[in-house]
């Protein structure tokens, strides 16, 4: 008999080391997001592979905050078939994982990303980067994955607005940033090469 409380003893204790570790890999396997440096004119998003799920919680605050222009008032994440307000109250099911983030309400400035849930293929990114929505002009920026394409737009209310859209892998990733009212394009061009390279290494960790 004591044999075999022995023997059931050393069982669990096996397991609990066993599991113990287990726990402790999963731990040190969370994926973590590299630092940061330089924006796209300094790195090679063609060879960057993006992930199609959720990326919001990789994003560092800093980075929020120097995309906007001071810290966020307000964050939201959503994921493939939520329930998301599009604008005003149109709402729809997404069918992407993304994140907004909003500035200080004195500049209405914001911040958003969002990767399509299905994988997209080469002719069908290769479409997209054609289509020019109304109030916005194709613009010339570093390589945002393979093919992309950038944009400058003004919105309703006057405020200019740069957005990348790329092919990385099998995943159709995007970009957004909304500057201040009256707010020179280059300067938030510039912050947005920034911020869409924070945003796509959040999405590929």
């Amino acid at each position: 008999m004591r044999s075999a409380v022995r023997i059931l003893l050393g069982a669990v204790v096996l397991t609990a080391i066993a599991v113990g570790v287990g726990v402790l890999t999963l731990k040190d396997d969370e994926p973590e997001t590299p630092e940061v440096k330089g924006d796209l004119s300094t790195a090679d998003t063609t060879t960057m592979h993006v992930r199609r799920g959720a990326f919001c919680d990789r994003v560092p605050t800093e980075d929020v905050t120097e995309a906007l222009g001071g810290a966020a008032t307000e964050k939201k994440a959503y994921g493939d078939g939520d329930q998301v307000v599009i604008s005003g109250e149109v709402s729809d099911v997404a069918q992407e994982y993304g994140c907004i983030w909003t500035g200080p309400e004195e500049s209405a400035t914001s911040a958003r990303s969002w990767v399509f849930a299905p994988p997209v293929t080469l002719d069908w990114a290769t479409q997209m980067t054609k289509s020019v929505p109304k109030g916005c002009k194709a613009s010339s920026s570093p390589a945002y994955g393979k093919p992309s394409v950038a944009l400058t737009c003004v919105d309703a209310k006057k405020q200019p607005k740069v957005v990348l859209h790329g092919l990385f892998g099998d995943a159709w990733l995007s970009c957004e940033l909304t500057g201040k009212a009256g707010e020179a394009t280059a300067t938030l061009q510039k912050r947005a090469s920034r911020w869409c390279l924070v945003t796509a290494t959040a999405a590929s960790a």
